[in-house]
C-alpha cells in the first residue's frame, strides 16, 4: 500500500490537510464526487496523511499504488491494485453483484478468471462500471498512492473516472512525489487537464516547521518537546518527517541528537536494515533489484540461485517487516519506503547487480504470466541486449492487445534504441530498423504526442538515400509532415517536407507514395489556400487511382472531399463515403476518422442533420471500440452541437466524458473541451464551462480556422450566463470577425448569435435606462448583418429557415418590437421542424415572455410555457428550468400535471422527449 511516511501518533503540522481532506471526503459520502491530488516530496507524509483521513472517514478504501521498474511499463497496473484490494475484502454475493457483466476485467485480474485480450476502448468503462457499483451500495474513496509512477493507461482511467463525476458518493485521491515530475513527465499534461475540473483539488504538503518537527519528536520518543534537540536533527532532516523518524527512532538517549555526519541521512533509512541478519539483508536487496513488488514464489527462486536458502525466506521477510524495512500487501513483499529500495539497489556493484537481473530473467522466463515488460527490463539491466531487444517487441505486442497504446509506444521506443547494440540475425537489415522506426512513430502519433513521432522519423530518414530509395524517403517526410503539423500551431503549417515528398516522388507519378505526398500538400493548404488545395488533390485522387492503392486513395479522397466541402458539398459526400468504405476495407482506422469528419460536414452544409448524427456517432463508437487512440476524438466536438440541439444530452455527457479522459492535444483536445464547454453553460455549470474554454484557447488559438467558430459561440454563450453581453459581443468579433476581416463561409448560426448577444445588450440598457446603449446594441447588428460575406439563410434548407427565424426573432428582441411573440413562435415551429428541442424550448419561454409583456392572458399562453418547460427538465437545461419557472411564478402559471402533448409529429424517439406542437398556431 505504498511508502508510510511518517511516524504513527499524531500528525504535526497537518492541520490544515487533515481538514482539506476531511471536508472532500464528506461532501464525497454526501454525494459531491472528489478527487484530489496529494503532492510533496518523498517522505514529506503523503501517504500516512490519506491514510489517517481514509480511516478517521471509516468509507469503504481500495488502495492501489503504482510502481518504478526501469522502462517496464505494465499497463493499468494501480487500477488492478485497486480492485485486487477490493476483491481481497468482498463476500462472494457482494463481488458476484458488483463484477456481473464485466468478465473482461480478467484481462487485468486473473483470480477472477481466464483473462483474454479485450477491444481497445472496453477496459475503461468496465472499472468505471464496477467502481460506480462500489460506490453505490457503500461510499467508497479510490486511492493511487505514487502518481508520478503511474503508467498511461492508468491516467486514462482516472481521468474517465473523474470527467464522469455527477452525483457518486465516491472519492478519488492521488499521491504524487514532485521531484520525480521533471521537465516533460506525462503527469504535467494530465495535471493540465484535470486543473479544468471542477471537482479536482490539489494538496501540497510542504516540509515541517521546526515547532511541528518538535511535536513530532516528542510523540515518536514519548517524552517532552525538546527545541534544542528538534533543531539539531532539523537541520539534518530539513523538516522531512520521514527521515526525522529515522534520524530518531532508537536513541540510547532520547534527549541526545544523532550524530551529524555527512551520510547521516542515508544511513537513518538504512538504519533498521543494518540491523538485520546478514540473510536477511541479503533477500532485501535481491527484492529490491526486482524494481517492483514480485511474487514470494519468484524471489524464493531467485533467492535460491543466489545462496539464500528457500526454506528460510519466509522468515528473512517476516525479520525484514518486523524491523520495519519491508511491509506485506496480499502476500506480496514490498519496500516500506521507496527510497529504501532505491538506496539498497544503488549499493550493488554493476556487476553483481547484472547477475541477480540474469537471474529474474530465468526465473520470469519459467513464470506462465510473467510480463514481457518485466523481462525486457531484467534483460537489459542484465546486459542480455538481444533478450531486451525481443521482449521490448513482445511487451508493445502484448499493451497493444491490451489497448494500452502509450505502453506500446514506450517499447517500442526502447527496442528502437536497442537497435544498434542487437546482434544482426535478431535485429535484421537497416530496411528493419526503419520499418521498426516508422512502427514506433505511428504509435506516438497515436497518442498524440507529434513531437516523438517526428523525431523517430528523422533517424528513418538519416537511414534512407533520397537519390537511390526516393519512394522510400517521399514516405517518411510525407508522414513527418503530418507529425510536425500536428505538433505545432495548427495556423502555420510548413509544406517544405510535403514538397519535398512531391517532387522525390515525381519520380514515378503512378506511385502511391505520390498520391500520398500530394494528399498531404492538399491538406497542408486547405486553410491558407484553398484553390491549391483543391488542384493538388484532384492530382492526388488520380495518382492513386493509377496506382491501385486502397490506401493512397482513401488519403486522396478524404482531402479532396476536405478542398471540395464548402463549394460541392454533394461531391465532397461522395468522395467522403467512398473513403469511408475503403478505409473500412484496409482497416486503417485513421483514415476512417478523417473519412467521417469530411462525410460529416458535407451533411452539415448539406442540411442532412439527422443522417449527420446517427453516422457519426456510429463512427465515433466503432474509432472506440477500435482502439483508435487520440485521433478520433474530434467527433464528440462535431456531434456534441447537434445532440444538444436534439434533446439527447444523456448520449452527449456520455460521449464528451469519453472524450474528456483521453486527454487529446492540439486541434482534438481543444474540440473535445469547447464541446465541455457548450455542454456545461446549457447546464448551468458557467465555472466548469469557463475551465473547459481556457483550456481549449491553451491547445489552440482561438481565431483557427477550423475551430474559431466553436470558439466564438462557447465563448459568447459563456459570457452570456455570466452577465456579460459587452464582453460576449468583443469575444464574438475575435474569434469570428465580420465585414473585411471575415471568412467567407461563416455559418448561419454565428449570426444568430450576434443576435442573441445584441438582444441582450439592449435588454441590458433598457433595463439601465440608456437609450444610448439600445441604439448602439441596434446598430451594432445591423453592422454585422451589413458587413456579412455571404447571404445568409438562403440554402432553403430547413436548418437555413430555422436560423433565419431564431435570427429574426432575436433582433426584434434586440429592437423591443411588437411582433416579438409572432417572431418567437415562427421560431419555435421552425426548431420542431428540424428537431431542435432546445431551440424549441428556448424560443417558446421568449414567446410566452413576450407575449406576457405585450398585455396577452397568461391563461392563453400556459401550455406553450409547460411545453418548453417539460424538455427543459428532461435535458437537465437548469438555467432554463430556473427561468421557465421564475416566469411561471410571476405569471401564476401552473407548471404541474401539463396535459398530454398533442400531435406528437412523424419523429419524436429521435427528439429524446415526447413531441409537443406549437401552441398558439391554428
Amino acid at each position: 500500500m505504498g511508502g508510510t511516511d511518517g511516524d504513527h501518533g499524531s500528525l504535526p503540522g497537518r492541520d490544515r490537510e487533515q481538514a482539506l481532506l476531511a471536508r472532500a471526503l464528506q461532501s464525497a459520502a454526501e454525494g459531491s464526487p472528489r478527487a484530489l491530488f496529494v503532492h510533496g516530496e518523498a517522505g514529506v507524509g503523503k501517504t500516512r496523511l490519506v491514510r489517517e483521513a481514509c480511516q478517521a472517514s471509516q468509507l469503504r478504501t481500495a488502495w492501489g499504488s503504482c510502481v518504478r521498474f526501469a522502462a517496464a511499463e505494465v499497463p493499468y497496473t494501480p487500477i488492478a491494485g485497486v480492485l485486487q484490494d477490493w476483491l481481497n475484502s468482498a463476500g462472494p454475493t457482494e463481488r458476484d453483484e458488483v463484477l456481473a457483466g464485466a468478465d473482461d476485467l480478467a484481462a487485468l485480474l486473473p483470480s477472477i478468471g481466464f483473462g483474454t485480450a479485450i477491444a481497445g476502448g472496453r477496459l475503461v468503462p468496465l472499472v468505471d462500471l464496477v467502481i460506480s457499483r462500489l460506490a453505490d451500495r457503500r461510499p467508497t474513496v479510490v486511492v493511487v498512492d505514487d502518481l508520478q509512477w503511474a503508467d498511461a493507461a492508468s491516467l486514462d482511467v482516472l481521468a474517465y473516472l473523474i470527467a464522469g463525476f455527477r452525483n457518486q458518493p465516491l472519492a478519488l485521491i492521488a499521491t504524487c512525489r514532485d521531484e520525480a515530475r521533471s521537465e516533460g513527465h506525462p503527469l504535467h499534461g494530465w495535471l493540465a487537464d484535470m486543473r479544468r475540473m471542477p471537482s479536482f483539488e490539489e494538496i501540497h504538503l510542504e516540509r515541517l516547521d521546526l515547532e511541528s518537527t518538535a511535536d513530532q519528536i516528542a510523540g515518536l520518543t514519548r517524552h517532552p518537546r525538546d527545541l534544542e534537540l528538534a533543531a539539531q536533527v532539523q537541520a539534518m532532516s530539513d523538516g522531512n518527517p520521514y527521515l526525522t523518524e529515522l534520524l530518531v527512532r532508537d536513541l540510547p538517549d532520547p534527549q541526545a541528537a544523532p550524530i551529524a555526519v555527512p551520510d547521516a541521512l542515508r544511513d537513518a533509512l538504512l538504519a533498521q536494515w543494518h540491523g538485520l541478519p546478514r540473510e536477511s539483508r541479503d533477500l532485501t536487496r535481491l527484492l529490491a533489484a526486482a524494481g517492483r513488488p514480485v511474487p514470494l514464489a519468484v524471489l524464493t527462486r531467485v533467492a535460491g540461485e543466489h545462496g539464500i536458502n528457500p526454506e528460510y525466506v519466509t522468515d528473512c521477510l517476516t525479520e525484514a517487516e518486523t524491523h520495519g524495512v519491508i511491509e506485506s500487501t496480499n502476500g506480496t513483499p514490498w519496500f516500506r519506503h521507496p527510497l529504501i529500495a532505491d538506496i539498497l539497489y544503488d549499493g550493488v556493484p554493476q556487476t553483481a547487480a547484472g547477475k541477480v537481473h540474469a537471474t529474474y530473467v530465468r526465473v520470469l522466463e519459467a513464470t506462465p504470466d510473467a510480463d514481457a515488460a518485466d523481462l525486457a527490463a531484467h534483460s537489459h539491466l542484465a546486459g542480455r541486449t538481444d533478450d531486451a531487444y525481443r521482449w521490448s517487441l513482445q511487451a508493445a505486442d502484448d499493451s497493444g492487445r491490451l489497448g494500452a497504446p502509450a505502453e506500446e509506444a514506450i517499447h517500442l521506443r526502447r527496442a528502437c534504441d536497442l537497435w544498434e547494440s542487437v546482434s544482426d540475425p535478431i535485429r535484421g537489415s537497416v530496411h528493419d530498423r526503419i520499418r521498426l522506426l516508422r512502427r514506433a512513430s505511428s504509435a506516438y502519433a497515436k497518442i498524440g504526442e507529434p513531437g516523438a513521432a517526428s523525431a523517430l522519423l528523422d533517424q528513418a530518414m538519416d537511414l534512407v538515400d533520397r537519390r537511390t530509395e526516393p519512394l522510400l524517403a517521399a514516405a517518411i517526410l510525407t508522414s513527418r509532415s503530418t507529425a510536425r503539423w500536428s505538433a505545432s500551431s495548427p495556423s502555420t503549417p510548413d509544406l517544405t517536407d510535403a514538397q519535398d515528398a512531391v517532387d522525390l516522388s515525381s519520380s514515378d507519378p503512378d506511385s502511391p507514395e505520390h498520391a500520398m505526398a500530394l494528399a498531404e500538400l492538399a491538406a497542408l493548404q486547405v486553410w491558407d489556400d484553398p484553390t491549391a488545395s483543391a488542384v493538388h488533390a484532384r492530382q492526388a485522387v488520380a495518382a492513386a487511382e493509377r496506382s491501385g492503392s486502397d490506401e493512397a486513395l482513401t488519403r486522396a479522397l478524404c482531402k479532396r472531399a476536405a478542398a471540395t466541402c464548402v463549394t460541392s458539398p454533394p461531391d465532397a459526400l461522395t468522395d467522403a463515403t467512398r473513403a469511408a468504405h475503403l478505409a473500412l476495407s484496409h482497416g486503417n482506422l485513421r483514415d476512417l476518422q478523417d473519412a467521417t469528419i469530411w462525410r460529416l460536414n458535407a451533411l452539415a452544409e448539406l442540411s442532412r442533420y439527422d443522417e449527420f448524427l446517427t453516422e457519426g456517432l456510429t463512427a465515433y463508437r466503432r474509432l472506440i471500440d477500435g482502439g483508435a487512440g487520440k485521433f478520433c476524438h474530434l467527433l464528440p466536438f462535431m456531434l456534441t452541437d447537434g445532440l444538444l440541439d436534439n434533446g439527447r444530452w444523456d448520449e452527449a455527457r456520455a460521449m464528451i466524458r469519453t472524450a474528456l479522459a483521453a486527454r487529446c492535444g492540439g486541434i482534438s483536445g481543444a474540440g473535445v473541451r469547447l464541446a465541455a464547454s457548450l455542454l456545461a453553460v446549457r447546464s448551468g455549470q458557467v465555472a466548469e464551462a469557463t475551465l473547459h474554454l481556457e483550456r481549449a484557447e491553451e491547445l489552440v488559438p482561438s481565431t483557427f480556422p477550423g475551430l474559431q467558430e466553436g470558439f466564438g459561440l462557447c465563448g459568447a454563450a459563456t459570457l452570456l450566463a455570466e452577465g456579460k453581453p459587452r464582453e460576449a459581443l468583443d469575444w464574438l468579433k475575435r474569434c469570428v470577425p465580420t465585414g473585411d476581416q471575415a471568412a467567407d463561409d461563416l455559418g448561419d448560426e454565428v449570426l444568430f448569435a450576434y443576435a442573441e448577444v445584441a438582444a441582450e445588450l439592449a435588454r441590458t440598457a433598457r433595463d439601465h435606462q440608456d437609450p444610448a446603449g439600445v441604439t448602439e446594441a441596434i446598430a451594432t447588428l445591423d453592422e454585422v448583418l451589413a458587413g456579412w460575406p455571404t447571404e445568409p439563410f438562403t440554402t432553403g434548407t430547413p436548418a437555413a429557415t430555422m436560423h433565419r427565424a431564431l435570427f429574426e426573432a432575436e433582433r426584434e428582441r434586440c429592437r423591443a418590437g411588437a411582433d416579438q411573440p409572432d417572431r418567437w413562435l415562427d421560431a419555435a415551429a421552425a426548431c420542431r421542424e428540424t428537431g431542435n428541442v432546445w431551440g424549441q424550448a428556448r424560443a417558446l419561454f421568449r414567446f410566452v415572455e413576450s407575449g406576457l409583456s405585450e398585455g396577452r392572458p397568461a391563461t392563453t399562453l400556459s401550455e406553450s410555457l409547460r411545453a418548453a418547460y417539460r424538455p427543459a427538465v428532461q435535458m437537465g437545461a437548469t438555467p432554463l428550468q430556473r427561468d421557465i419557472e421564475a416566469l411561471a411564478l410571476r405569471s401564476r402559471i401552473s407548471l404541474a400535471d401539463p396535459a398530454p402533448a398533442t400531435d406528437p409529429g412523424p419523429d419524436t424517439e429521435s427528439l429524446g422527449w415526447s413531441g409537443v406542437s406549437v401552441p398558439g398556431r391554428g
